[in-house]
């Protein structure tokens, strides 16, 4: 009976903790997608009594950038059609729109409506927009208009 102690003793002293381990399995299923952050609001500024422009000295070309993780995206412009806010007595006014890219997709200037295939990654997309008033002057305050940028 003491051997037995004391061999139940002897094992138990050697007896080594051992520790476990799990593995936690970790997977994605991405889809492609498009998608565009503003950068920078763009400027307008008097270019004569008739005309407001981005392009026009002492103007700011509005920046956005577009990120594609898949091929078969493209952009182009939606041009407003009239301020969303403008001094009172503003007429009717016609407005153009223009952009070129650099990045991962490099566009000349080219017309708003133009539709550009975007290549995968990053492209910095600069607009530019003008307003010309229709037989009237741009009077003092404060015009507001909103160009979209679209990626589909």
């Amino acid at each position: 009976m003491k051997y037995v102690l004391s061999c139940a003793l002897l094992f138990m002293g050697t007896v080594s903790s051992y520790g476990t381990q799990l593995d936690i399995p970790f997977s994605a299923n991405l889809e492609e997608s498009c998608t565009i952050e503003l950068q920078s609001d763009g400027l307008l500024v008097r270019d004569g009594l008739d005309v407001l422009d981005s392009a026009a000295a002492g103007g700011r070309a509005g920046v956005a950038t577009i990120y594609t993780t898949g091929p078969g995206f493209q952009t182009s412009l939606d041009t407003p059609e009239a301020f969303l806010s403008a001094p009172v007595g503003t007429g009717g006014v016609t407005f153009t729109t223009t952009y070129s890219s650099t990045g991962a997709t490099t566009t000349p200037k080219v017309a708003g409506s133009t539709t550009t295939p975007l290549e995968v990654g990053a492209s910095s997309v600069s607009v530019d927009l003008r307003a010309v008033a229709n037989n009237a002057i741009f009077q003092k305050g404060e015009y507001k208009a909103f160009v979209t940028v679209t990626c589909e």
